[in-house]
């Protein structure tokens, strides 16, 4: 089975670390290369031309300008932006110029794996944190999206069926093996596509557009 590859950007000695090890003890995803400083970020790149650059681009020496570059540089390449604040702003610019996902480094271990995972299928993935702070600013989200099909992932569908089943979020995270804010997650995330913000809303959706049966769907209390 192929592996994916992944380069880890981040100034950061112990955050640099701390992703490494998230990675490394997984299966299916490779860590093909680290990058400490911008400078070197290219030359990296090039060398490994991995298919997923996980980047801190508030970290020291490096800056939004190296997301940009390496499309540029590596056009089929995804790249998820894992910074300490949210900058709303350098989000939107970053959206505008096709960035596949946005974490915050406080997001748990099934979180960012999953906006690795997510993004090398070419699906979008952002946390619940940095949506909720870009909807707020405007809706910057779904400024980016506004030509686009709306496409719902194969995850998303998965939890928007169990979600019309009446399971709570905390069911759905232990049936399919994700951690509760992971869930959470992609509900906002349909949520944000969809312009919805309630459950009862996601459901409607799912049976107008023929996602599920409207004979199978259960509103349930604990997920409104």
């Amino acid at each position: 089975m192929n592996q994916l590859k992944l380069h880890i950007a981040d100034a950061n000695y112990l955050t640099r670390v701390g992703l490494e090890s998230i990675f490394q003890s997984e299966n299916g995803v490779v860590v093909v290369g680290v990058t400490e400083k911008s400078d070197d970020l290219k030359k990296n790149l090039l060398e490994n031309v991995p298919e997923v650059l996980l980047i801190n681009y508030q970290s020291d020496g490096f800056h939004s300008s190296d997301v940009y570059q390496t499309y540029r540089l590596l056009p089929g390449i995804k790249v998820v932006g894992i910074t300490q604040n949210c900058d709303v702003e350098t989000i939107n610019g970053l959206l505008e110029s096709g960035l596949n996902g946005h974490l915050l480094c406080d997001c748990d271990h099934d979180e960012i794996m999953d906006s690795v995972v997510c993004t090398a299928r070419g699906e979008k993935f952002f946390c619940g944190k940095v949506l909720e702070q870009i909807n707020v600013k405007g809706n910057a989200a779904k400024k980016s999206f506004d030509c686009d099909p709306i496409v719902i992932s194969e995850r998303e569908l998965e939890i928007l069926q169990l979600i019309a089943q009446g399971l709570t979020n905390k069911q759905i995270a232990e049936k399919i093996h994700l951690s509760f804010h992971t869930v959470m997650t992609h509900r906002k995330n349909m949520m944000s596509k969809l312009g919805i913000n309630n459950t009862a809303g996601l459901i409607i959706y799912a049976v107008r557009e023929n996602l599920i049966s409207p004979n199978r769907f259960l509103f349930s209390q604990g997920n409104n």
